[in-house]
């Protein structure tokens, strides 16, 4: 692939393209209202529209000679054909389950761990709507899951794993997690025992070291229990899992688990059956480099520009240098914050609606929201639409084979969207 200069940034090998930034949110943070779903897709249409209008205005001005108003109009249409649209629901309803996973090699560890899957949309006629449980007696409601469903017979589907971020939750991006589902994906997602959101306002939180090995542990107990269930004759997931179709994602410390988990560390072997992994914000100034000139499966990088809890340069832009896997994708959003990729700003946006919620989680909420939700920053919804755009058509390339949904993954449709700025990596390290 031919080296592409922007003003002021050359990057060998390397395509470059986008206008803006935006800020990235923790595995516990800013997500969207299910009562706000179709308007929010409504939204993102006249944004995208918007968008076009925008880059044009730029290219008029003098922006990157390489994207033409055509080439944007022909990614835009290529982007079209591949299938429904990444950001917006797929074909599949979305069925939800939560187990606990005991690990036989660590026998005094169990996991809570919720499955999202895909399923006929005509089994979820007058289904049951799925609730979040915060805390006992606070729940938030699902946007699109569904309890009691059947999987969908047309699997078998790919499995993917997401990792929540330092004193989240296992369900703190279901935005991304239900989403991904409905596209086709079964969809396994832990609390990491003592890094929950509850381990912190109980002060059980594990120290730095050990927790770095539960995280790895958990990976491996968690994509273990599926595929033996998957084995399983009479189970829920009976023979919906592609065993050789796996991924994994996760959100700040989330994406260093992501990492970590697929390589090893700190002495704890990686999971090698791991084929793609999505880091959303990734916490990963601390891996050491050894470990992340290990990666070698396709990567996708998606970032905040003002994110202050996992900055750029010592995390992302450390990492984009050193992993040698390829292809490598970075997706920087402009303006984008910590809390950009969770929930966070859905729960300050319907709390007035929740009864008996106790001070202590308005107020960490609100704490929260302040990396993701406030005036000057990515509109939340915007860079919840734009992170399932990158990831779901990422993983439906990589690991669901629908080559089709690269035309989401270059410089040209990057342009036409003036809060992204894109880089990809092709060419052996």
């Amino acid at each position: 692939m031919p080296e592409t200069t922007i003003p002021n940034t050359t990057i060998p090998n390397t395509t470059k393209s986008g206008h803006t930034s935006i800020a990235i949110a923790d595995s516990a943070r800013a997500t969207q209202p299910s009562s706000n779903r179709r308007s929010h897709l409504g939204t993102r249409a006249i944004a995208g529209a918007s968008a076009l209008l925008l880059v044009a205005i730029l290219g008029a001005c003098g922006g990157n000679s390489n994207n033409s108003s055509g080439s944007k109009a022909t990614a835009k249409a290529d982007a079209k054909a591949a299938g429904p649209a990444p950001d917006q629901p797929g074909p599949f309803a979305v069925g939800r389950e939560t187990v606990t996973v005991k690990d036989p090699q660590r026998p005094e560890r169990d996991l809570t761990v919720d499955v999202w899957y895909p399923a006929d949309k005509s089994r979820a006629e007058g289904a049951t709507p799925v609730n979040y449980a915060v805390i006992p007696g606070v729940e938030v409601p699902s946007r699109t899951a569904f309890s009691g469903l059947p999987v969908s017979t047309q699997g078998p589907f790919p499995l993917v794993m997401y990792s929540h971020g330092y004193g989240g939750l296992r369900f703190i991006s279901s935005f991304l997690t239900e989403t991904l589902a409905s596209h086709g994906f079964v969809v396994v997602a832990p609390d990491h025992t003592g890094n929950t959101a509850i381990d912190a306002v109980t002060g059980q939180i594990a120290k730095r070291k050990q927790n770095e090995i539960n995280r790895v542990g958990d990976v491996r107990a968690t994509l273990d229990d599926a595929l033996e269930r998957n084995a399983n004759t009479g189970d829920l997931l009976y023979k919906s899992i592609d065993p050789e179709k796996i991924g994994i994602m996760g959100h700040s410390l989330g994406g260093m688990t992501s990492i970590i988990g697929t390589v090893g560390h700190l002495g704890v072997p990686g999971y090698p059956k791991i084929k793609a992994i999505v880091g959303l914000a990734a916490y990963t100034k601390t891996i050491p480099l050894a470990e992340l000139k290990k990666v070698k499966v396709p990567t996708m990088l998606i970032s905040g520009t003002l994110d202050t809890t996992a900055k750029l340069k010592p995390n992302t832009v450390r990492t984009w240098n050193a992993i040698p896997a390829r292809p490598l994708y970075r997706v920087d959003l402009i303006k984008g914050a910590h809390q950009s990729f969770s929930d966070i700003c859905y729960y300050l946006e319907i709390a007035p609606t929740i009864k008996n919620v106790p001070q202590v989680i308005i107020d960490t909420v609100t704490k929260s929201g302040e990396g993701g939700c406030q005036p000057g920053q990515l509109a939340w919804k915007k860079a919840n639409s734009l992170t399932e755009t990158y990831t779901i058509a990422f993983f439906l390339d990589q690991l669901a084979g629908k080559s089709a949904y690269t035309a989401y993954l270059t410089p040209e449709y990057a342009s036409t969207e003036p809060s992204v700025e894109f880089s990809v990596k092709t060419e052996s390290k």
